[in-house]
């Protein structure tokens, strides 16, 4: 959905595309309403959801399923928080869409990585349906940034001198992108008039005391990080400074907490979404309700991502790992809204789209995030796109064109094995509207007849959106084109209600079970190679391999088949294989010692018994049809006798044998199974420290992250105390006091200070709380060395001043063993190059010292 010239019908549709779709284009009237229920639960990630009431039945607040709140005064209805798809919240209750919004001050949740500030749909909402500004509360730093972000997503990009470098120097039909851009930002009320921010959004103040005076008595106040509304001089609402987002899943209170990094791994909770098994085809298409994934030889390209796409794909067994790739075609709000999420979700994914539209969208989060623009290119690898040059993707080939749109938008065809689909992109496609632009000499002679190209209509798979024009193409024109192309055309962006009756139009449909399968599997050697090919690179153990090595692991794996529930291992049996999954997910598992864990695609096990007597530890089962690559013990010792590789796995061996340390930590437990193994074989060196030995000392630099196994140590902060180095050791002293030179007095506050230190229950997890200001301000006399707060390191939990590791800072910090402790330190350069490799994790990371 666009932003301009919508009707309030066409939000209403917006409001409800996450109903199912058929193939047919037409609505199942005889489904059950448990199979409707079912089909819900299987598909999406369900919001909360209430039954539907008017405003005369609701209290003052009302609390809105995908997270906070609206309010109800005389002013009218205020919202506080704009979490992605809020719309749909009012609407599906049955309220008035609210006119005034309170802009949190932190407007990035980065458990989920999404936006808390969406404010793009309320904006338009009100502009093009109501006719009205939406007032926006917030303070002056909030305003630059929204007024930044609406510059991307409303206008465009303002610099587009670089335009001309997304082009191949042959491309034929360049668009004059600055008159296109220009001939949509216009008021549709009044077209005389340009279209500007302003336009739309009323930007309210908080003033210097911290308050904003709506008018009729109504007064919103931010104070202690909360805002309070006051009507009539009584305070009638108060709300957290804090947006929770809000899903209703059988883990819920988990992926609360923890958000897009959890992964609950129980067996009850796993087993429950293995009753079908999905197995990527050759070439094929699954859609959700606006982003849909390209399967390219068993790997996934992911297209505008919408919100919560990754715990579906989670839900349903597909690992994050499958889909390597993300194409941003433009960044209106539908369709870039769950790209930094998937950016951020595992691993470093590959972002694909053109330089124009990779930098808007980088300058759109940086305002939205608050971090610099290089930080957030550090954040993925980027595939440029040139408009006339094909770009190869695991085997396929993608040809990209700009469509017309109100902002840079992105049309492909992807071709493989001789088959192709295409994807439109938001775009305008009428004939008559398309002449009377060129006429009015917006669009030259050659993109007129590129727009008004016959090609398109030739692909095995169409994916056409379809709209209100004039930037979406109307259905009832894709209705006129012959019986043979609308057999192989879906409609995508609408509902299949909105289609046309007896038009042979249909949409796709919504889930993995209704993948659009153009080839399921193929027999060419060439495309295999290139999907084991992508297996092997993206296995950490192997990355360093060279050429010889890989052409080796193909010459001596060989591919087996399991069924589900067979075994593969079995605990105590004697062993001489490692495993690769390829396709399907194990299930490890053990009575003794008791766990249960599984992997996925890119996965491996079995690496044991090189080096326990050739003991397996653990069963293996298999619980869907798996693929695996299986390499026998001889073959891998010959292959990586020396090395690297043999050094990871003993040092993964050595954490295996002596404690599941990951399993112990509350955070650390919700990770992948690969990114476990990526981070016990970086786990090196175990210690033992005596009591009131130092761990870590403040001021140097900073080196130091481990788990704790036994015992317990403290991280103390010098919050009002000054840090001085005597005799080796980091000694808190009073600042009135750090000037005496009397050694003799240093002693004793050393002694002093380690008998009074306090271990303050203060939970510092990282979900939960921000790292305290680390901060030396100056202190009164009245100030004592008892004072010092101190926060307690057990069993299980985690330390380390990742932020000043990863930027090569100094501590801030220091950290003594309380009592006898032993403890298991990760290596330095390589927890900086896992981070690298799992941005999402450093992003959470970057103000978290302790992780429970």
């Amino acid at each position: 959905m666009a932003c301009h010239f919508v009707n309030e019908q066409e939000v209403l549709e917006y409001a409800s595309m996450t109903s199912s779709h058929h193939d047919d284009g037409t609505e199942n009237e005889s489904q059950s309403e448990d199979a409707r229920q079912s089909n819900q639960i299987k598909n999406p990630i369900l919001l909360k959801s209430e039954s539907q009431f008017s405003e005369s039945d609701i209290s003052n607040k009302i609390k809105l399923p995908r997270g906070g709140s609206v309010i109800m005064t005389k002013a009218g209805a205020i919202q506080f928080s704009m979490v992605p798809e809020t719309l749909k919240d009012s609407i599906n209750l049955g309220l008035d869409v609210p006119g005034i919004f309170i802009v949190p001050s932190h407007r990035f949740d980065k458990r989920f990585c999404l936006s808390v500030a969406e404010f793009e749909f309320p904006a338009y909402f009100s502009f093009f349906v109501k006719r009205r500004r939406v007032t926006l509360i917030t303070d002056k730093e909030g305003e630059e940034a929204i007024r930044a972000i609406f510059q991307e997503t409303l206008l465009g990009p303002k610099d587009l001198s670089k335009f001309d470098q997304d082009f191949s120097n042959d491309y034929n039909g360049k668009p004059d992108i600055v008159k296109e851009l220009g001939h949509f930002a216009k008021n549709p009320f009044n077209p005389s008039e340009p279209l500007t921010v302003d336009l739309l959004i009323n930007f309210v103040i908080f003033d210097e005391q911290n308050q904003v005076n709506l008018g009729q008595d109504v007064i919103v106040k931010k104070v202690d990080q909360k805002f309070l509304i006051f009507e009539n001089g009584k305070q009638i609402a108060k709300m957290k400074n804090k947006v929770e987002i809000m899903i209703d899943d059988v883990k819920s209170n988990a992926y609360i907490k923890y958000g897009l990094f959890s992964n609950p791994n129980d067996q009850q909770y796993v087993e429950h979404y293995f009753e079908q098994t999905f197995t990527p085809p050759t070439f094929g298409v699954t859609g959700s309700v606006s982003g849909y994934i390209f399967w390219i030889n068993g790997l996934g390209v992911m297209l505008d991502p919408p919100p919560f796409t990754t715990l579906l794909l989670r839900k349903n067994g597909i690992p994050s790992r499958l889909v390597k790739w993300v194409i941003i075609s433009h960044n209106h709000a539908d369709h870039d809204a769950g790209t930094f999420q998937k950016l951020l979700e595992s691993e470093k994914t590959v972002l694909i789209s053109t330089a124009t539209i990779k930098e808007s969208f980088v300058r759109k989060y940086a305002a939205m995030t608050g971090f610099s623009v290089d930080y957030i290119e550090s954040l993925f690898n980027f595939e440029r796109v040139i408009v006339g040059n094909p770009l190869k993707i695991n085997g396929a080939s993608f040809e990209f064109h700009y469509s017309l749109h109100s902002i840079p938008c992105l049309s492909f065809t992807v071709r493989l094995g001789g088959k192709s689909i295409y994807f439109s992109g938001d775009t305008f496609y009428e004939p008559n509207g398309l002449k009377a632009i060129f006429e009015k000499g917006v669009i030259s002679e050659s993109r007129y007849n590129f727009l008004m190209s016959e090609d398109k209509w030739k692909n095995s798979l169409i994916l056409h959106e379809a709209g209100v024009p004039p930037i979406h193409t109307p259905a009832k024109l894709l209705a006129l084109l012959p019986p043979e192309v609308k057999e192989n055309l879906r409609l995508i962006h609408t509902a299949a209600k909105d289609i046309p009756p007896d038009s042979g139009l249909r949409v796709p449909g919504v889930g993995l079970e209704n993948t659009i399968v153009i080839i399921q599997s193929s027999e060419d050697s060439r495309l295999n190679t290139i999907q084991e090919l992508s297996l092997i690179e993206n296995i950490d153990l192997f990355k360093h391999a060279n050429i010889h090595q890989v052409r080796q692991i193909f010459e001596s794996s060989t591919i087996n088949t399991y069924e589900q529930n067979q075994n593969i291992c079995v605990q105590d049996e004697v062993g001489s294989e490692f495993y690769i999954i390829r396709k399907g997910t194990v299930k490890i598992h053990s009575d003794n010692p008791v766990f249960v864990k599984y992997m996925h695609y890119g996965d491996y096990f079995g690496e044991g018994c090189f080096f326990n007597q050739n003991k397996r530890r653990a069963n293996a089962t298999a619980m869907n049809q798996c693929e695996l690559i299986t390499l026998s013990k001889a073959d891998f010792l010959r292959i990586f006798q020396y090395g690297e590789v043999m050094q990871k796995l003993e040092n993964l061996q050595v954490v295996r044998s002596q404690i599941q340390i990951m399993e112990r930590n509350k955070f650390f437990s919700q990770l992948t199974s690969y990114q476990k193994i990526q981070l016990e074989m970086i786990s090196n060196q175990k210690r033992f420290f005596q009591k009131h030995s130092m761990i870590q000392q403040y001021g140097v630099m900073a080196s130091v992250a481990f788990f704790v196994v036994s015992g317990k140590a403290q991280v103390i902060l010098p919050s009002d105390y000054v840090v001085q180095q005597y005799e080796g050791q980091s000694v808190k002293v009073n600042r009135q006091e750090s000037t005496t030179s009397d050694h003799n007095k240093q002693q004793q506050q050393i002694i002093d200070q380690k008998k009074k230190r306090l271990s303050l229950p203060i939970n510092l997890a990282m979900l939960e709380q921000q790292k305290p200001s680390i901060q030396t301000p100056e202190v009164s006399e009245k100030s004592s060395i008892n004072e010092i707060k101190t926060y307690p390191l057990t069993s299980g939990m985690f330390f380390g001043e990742i932020d000043s590791i990863v930027r090569n800072r100094r501590t801030s910090t220091i950290v003594e063993a309380v009592e006898d402790t032993e403890i298991i330190f990760l290596d330095s350069q390589s927890l900086r190059s896992f981070l690298a490799d799992n941005p999402g994790l450093m992003v959470l990371f970057q103000e978290s010292i302790i992780i429970e």
